[in-house]
């Protein structure tokens, strides 16, 4: 680019920047219409404890399609049942490392209120298959909900009350899906509350879980009234916002209940808690240790006070609110409207359709069929390799020889994750080698009659790719094309011909770290399921299943393809650009 070309652009990429810094002066703050109700709490933790210690002594291995599970629904039936709800079961399949059960059950306890709205409250019962009484996850998020159930059946609601045990949610939040689509008064919920977990001793924080599953975001009115019932407490808020909101979004990979009711519009929040001892906790967490000894009263008190208070505020409410879920948390109270980030998301690539404009007005004239031709054959050498993996997973799946799953693969410290399949990984593996080279060889027999490669007419083929798979992106997810790439496409544009070895080199250095975003993440989340390099299993398994879909590997491949491309091409001299 040319002096005057290269300032319009740097223009663009601060004009971008400072439309970041300038959004949150012009995000909406959230202001509550309505207080916290002054009721005094009804909430007996005693009770709650020790209906937790019955419920998972009992019952220890929840497992879902197990003899227990079904037994455990029972009892949870036994303690509804005369309270005056009206008990129903929900039942549905589900396939768990390729054992099909049929036997998935929710338990389903209604209470009629003053008008038909109906605010639901949901805790899972089931538990990991590494777990026994599994007292934190979540034997406690029951033994509140059967506290909350007598509570609120002391007197008359406003709203009705839905209370529901769900199972499967250690496999991808399976009740709690079926609850979504399959309820038949599911247009009635106006909110949703999920109980996941009470952790173990002392609570150091209550965190709100507010993504949806693969779709989805808790709206801030919701935020809003259970980050004051928690401050009611004197316990700190841990909730997503701004980088952290960013990158969950850009996943929508939800790990609690409230995922599916959210992806189908029902407004829902999840509430968690963090233990002092997070090191106990996490050790704790999915093993046989947890136990109910590990829970502490005054801890179940502060929770279920809490959730007691979320929903009465809610059945307060003389109206629910009615707010697109788009917003998204940008600092405090200060939320961004959906097509406010929009425009961000889209403002972020400006500069790329005008780095892509001048370099095609600078050489057009050396554009030839056959280096545009010599180019995309490249490009497409170096997807189909990738595109072989994805296809090689769903031949293992059809065979039946990957472990198969009806949505989230195993959970955390499951066997299936800590002992990766050798033979699933060496074919992966193998078949990606076997294309990859074969591509080799072909590219180079159809390469040798054309005409030499032009390092600027390269770089225009693959920026005009670029601009598409970035438009593609911005449709799929503007949170994930931001996220994973913006930083590759400002570094990759920017980057010109150079025609000695260290600024090659240096060259190379800049691509590579382009893709510091993905690396971060990547170690984020090996780091947080404690498996290292095994995520990579996990992430195959996740292809099979579905919940990475064809569209984001495809959109991933192409990005780290394309970044395959720019490195290339730095080995083509000024000679071969003349």
């Amino acid at each position: 680019m040319g002096p005057g070309q290269a300032r319009l652009v740097y223009g663009l990429m601060v004009l971008v920047v400072l439309c970041w810094l300038v959004s949150p002066t012009t995000g909406n703050v959230q202001e509550p219409a309505w207080v916290l109700p002054q009721y005094p709490f009804s909430f007996d933790a005693s009770r709650a404890y020790e209906m937790t210690r019955d419920f998972v002594t009992r019952f220890p291995r929840r497992v879902i399609g197990s003899f227990e599970a079904r037994g455990s629904t029972g009892f949870i039936k036994q303690h509804l049942e005369p309270l005056g709800y009206k008990i129903d079961y929900m039942n549905f399949d589900a396939t768990i490392s390729g054992l099909r059960h049929p036997v998935g059950r929710n338990v389903l306890a209604f209470r009629p209120g003053q008008n038909p709205e109906i605010i639901a409250v949901l805790a899972h019962y089931d538990t990991a298959r590494t777990t026994r009484q599994g007292a934190m996850d979540d034997g406690s998020g029951i033994g509140v909900l059967l506290e909350l159930a007598k509570v609120f059946s002391a007197a008359p609601t406003r709203r009705s009350l839905l209370l529901v045990a769900t199972d499967g949610e250690e496999w991808g939040m399976l009740g709690a899906r079926e609850l979504a689509r399959s309820y038949p008064e599911r247009s009635r919920i106006v909110a949703a509350l999920s109980l996941d977990f009470v952790a173990i001793g002392k609570l150091n924080e209550i965190t709100l879980d507010t993504v949806g599953q693969m779709g989805g975001y808790t709206p801030p009115w919701l935020r809003e009234i259970a980050r004051l019932s928690i401050q009611a407490q004197s316990l700190p808020v841990s909730e997503a916002y701004g980088l952290r909101e960013h990158v969950e979004r850009s996943l929508l990979i939800s790990e609690t209940d409230q995922g599916p009711l959210l992806n189908v519009g029902i407004a829902a929040i999840n509430l968690g808690s963090e233990s002092v001892d997070r090191a106990r906790q996490d050790a704790i967490y999915h093993s046989m240790q947890d136990t109910i000894d590990n829970l502490e009263v005054a801890s179940v008190n502060e929770y279920g006070r809490i959730a007691e208070e979320i929903v009465r505020t809610l059945d307060g409410l003389r109206t629910i609110p009615v707010e697109p879920m788009g917003s998204y948390h940008l600092k405090d109270l200060i939320f961004l409207s959906a097509r406010s980030m929009s425009i961000l998301h889209y403002l972020t690539f400006l500069p790329l359709p005008a780095v892509l404009l001048f370099y095609l007005l600078n050489h057009k004239r050396y554009l030839r069929v056959q280096r545009v031709l010599r180019e995309l054959f490249a490009f497409a050498g170096t997807l189909i390799p990738f595109l072989s993996i994805y296809y090689c997973i769903v031949l293992l799946k059809l065979l039946r020889v990957t472990p198969a799953y009806s949505l989230y693969p195993a959970t955390l410290k499951d066997p299936v994750l800590e002992h990766p399949s050798k033979l699933e990984l060496t074919v992966l593996a193998s078949a990606a080698v076997v294309v990859a080279v074969a591509c080799f060889f072909i590219l180079r027999l159809i390469s040798r009659k054309m005409a030499r490669p032009d390092f600027h007419i390269s770089k225009l083929i693959l920026l005009a790719i670029l601009s598409g798979v970035v438009l593609i992106a911005l449709l799929h997810n503007g949170y994930w094309a931001v996220t994973f790439l913006a930083l590759p496409v400002w570094i990759w544009m920017l980057i010109s011909f150079s025609p000695g070895a260290g600024g090659r080199a240096a060259n190379r250095l800049c691509i590579m770290a382009a893709g510091v975003p993905c690396y971060v993440i990547e170690w984020l989340y090996a780091t947080r399921l404690g498996l290292g390099w095994k995520l990579a299993w996990y992430e195959i398994l996740a292809l099979s299943t579905g919940l990475f879909t064809f569209s984001g590997f495809l959109l991933a491949s192409a990005a780290i393809s394309l970044g395959v491309r720019f490195f290339v091409i730095q080995s083509q001299s000024r000679a071969d650009s003349v």
